[in-house]
């Protein structure tokens, strides 16, 4: 466990990120923020040949003093010998949701300034209160082993590369590194505003940490359920490497007796995996993965949708795939030489003009065992959920991965 000691001697809290070059820092303004700023600054001054730091701060422009905080923040980071980028959000605010906005905005913009500097990884200041806070809303939410493992130390939040390397530290830590450095933190009204959930499980710690709920603990169970989440993951990672197959049409299909003898766990994060494959789109219920695996277990089970995909099982076979229904049956423009993303599913790249793609959707199942040359093992509803590049004549040229003329390639997003 990481102690005061570290705000003195803290290169001990960088070390998984000491090779990089260059290193951006999430500043807001707040104590937790500014202390990483110090920290991060005491660290690379002691070492000479650490990473370049680049602090980033948002003005959100959603208080009148966000912009004067932003400029603090900027002026903090030169009495330090840091460079700092002013990111402003200028679009229009959503009337509800402004936090979950705020949040997906911010790292929107910090990623896009992080690529402009070429920087890979965005340091945050995240610390041990924040662990706790999000541990016991995922409990009261439902979360499975996954969720109960808090915030990793890494992670990808809006596609951004983030090290989060306050998560054993106390929040008064750091406020008190701030106040020894004679600065004066920004302060936020909504951190106290109970109409936020988190801000409810903040006031709440208290009265649990006299009961033997301590942040501690807390960060303690995570730890926990991240080893054991770690362990799920790799034998899910295993059984879907060596038994999980994915066919040109982005249909997953899985041995019934393979997935009937699979730990109920791994199980339900194959399925999970499957679906979220098989449609393009997130899974996030547990609570549906594991009706969804009771009804499986069913003997007369056999077809439901969920989350976008179709699952469908006999007494052979699972299959999962895209809900056609669900899809926009307009067609896209192939740009030659531009690679696109299509139904967050397929990755399409044609060199010549005149082409476009479509789900198969009109198409028979005469019509795809013609094109083909052969009778495809699935349903014809997933042949329809298929990607088809079609030229400005009409004619075929690719159904799925099966490319019918040159030019064209085509992958499914899980197989690259």
């Amino acid at each position: 466990m990481l102690t005061q000691d570290m705000i003195v001697n803290p290169a001990g809290l960088f070390t998984p990120v000491a090779g990089e070059k260059k290193l951006g820092l999430a500043v807001s303004g707040g104590p937790d923020s500014l202390a990483l700023m110090l920290l991060a600054a005491r660290w690379t001054k002691s070492d000479p040949t650490g990473p370049q730091l680049i602090v980033y701060t948002v003005d959100h422009r959603l208080r009148p003093e966000s912009a004067a905080e932003a400029e603090m923040v900027e002026g903090y980071a030169a009495s330090l010998g840091l460079e700092a980028r002013i990111l402003r959000w200028d679009d229009p605010k959503p009337e509800a949701g402004i936090q979950a906005a705020a949040r997906q905005v911010r790292y929107r913009l910090m990623g896009a300034a992080m690529a402009h500097d070429d920087v890979n990884i965005l340091l945050t200041a995240h610390h041990r209160d924040d662990q706790a806070e999000t541990i016991l809303m995922r409990m009261a939410h439902g979360s499975g082993v996954g969720g109960l493992a808090g915030m990793r130390r890494f992670a990808e939040p809006e596609g951004v590369r983030v090290f989060r390397p306050l998560l054993d530290l106390e929040a008064a830590h750091l406020r008190k590194a701030v106040e020894a450095a004679g600065w004066d933190a920004a302060t936020d009204p909504s951190n106290a505003d109970s109409e936020y959930e988190r801000v409810r499980w903040r006031q709440a710690m208290p009265g649990m940490a006299g009961l033997g709920l301590t942040q501690e603990r807390l960060a303690t169970l995570a730890a926990r359920m991240a080893r054991i989440d770690d362990l799920a993951e790799r034998e899910t990672s295993a059984l879907w490497a060596s038994h999980i197959r994915c066919d040109a049409f982005g249909v997953f299909s899985v041995s019934r007796s393979v997935f009937d003898d699979a730990h109920p766990e791994v199980a339900m994060r194959v399925l999970s995996r499957a679906i979220q494959h098989g449609s393009g789109r997130m899974m996030r219920s547990l609570g549906a993965i594991e009706d969804l695996a009771g009804l499986l277990a069913q003997p007369r089970f056999a077809r439901v949708t969920l989350g976008g995909a179709v699952i469908e099982a006999d007494c052979n076979r699972i299959l999962v795939y895209r809900e056609v229904g669900r899809m926009e049956p307009a067609s896209t423009e192939l740009r030659p030489g531009q690679a696109i993303v299509w139904d967050q599913r397929f990755r399409i790249c044609a060199d010549r003009p005149g082409l476009s793609v479509a789900p198969a959707c009109d198409m028979t199942r005469r019509a795809f065992r013609t094109i083909l040359g052969y009778e495809p093992d699935v349903p014809v509803a997933a042949l329809r959920a298929a990607p088809q590049v079609v030229s400005d004549a009409g004619e075929i040229q690719a159904l799925g991965t099966k490319t019918l003329r040159g030019g064209i390639a085509l992958a499914h997003l899980a197989l690259t």
